[in-house]
């Protein structure tokens, strides 16, 4: 039997924050909003950002755009934005290399997660995939 090791995504194979301040940025640039703005979204989208978030950013700001629009901008940029530390994915490679089964499980909506997999590459270097949306269930939450 092959060993399996799984990894999180945010925050460990790639780094959240830094593409989160990217985008936010970004958006604020796109829509004229303040630097007070630009905080309060960045604190609203910190531990994780799902579609209803952008409900409220929508409410918020007054944005004519319908809040799907938002969250499809949202994945669009932040996959655009997300980044892996520097050999990570060498490493996953060569974990794959000696024989290792590389796992990736991870809290968030489905259709994120699996833009900034497949953005950064990670995709392609995992034999499985885990995402909370997918399967019902938030890390470190137990099964009965």
């Amino acid at each position: 039997m092959r060993p399996v090791v799984l990894f999180d995504l945010d925050d460990t194979l790639v780094d959240r924050q830094f593409a989160l301040a990217r985008w936010v940025a970004s958006f604020r640039g796109s829509f004229g909003l303040g630097q007070e703005d630009e905080s309060w979204l960045a604190n609203l989208l910190a531990e994780r950002a799902v579609p209803e978030h952008f409900e409220v950013v929508r409410a918020r700001f007054r944005l004519s755009e319908p809040a799907d629009v938002l969250w499809g901008r949202y994945c669009t940029g932040m996959a655009a934005a997300v980044s892996c530390p520097p050999g990570v994915l060498a490493g996953l490679e060569e974990l794959r290399a000696v024989g290792w089964r590389i796992g990736v499980a991870t809290n968030g909506a489905a259709d994120i997660q699996w833009a900034k997999l497949r953005a950064t590459g990670i995709a392609d270097r995992a034999d499985a995939v885990c995402v909370s949306e997918e399967v019902g269930a938030r890390k470190p939450e137990l099964s009965p």
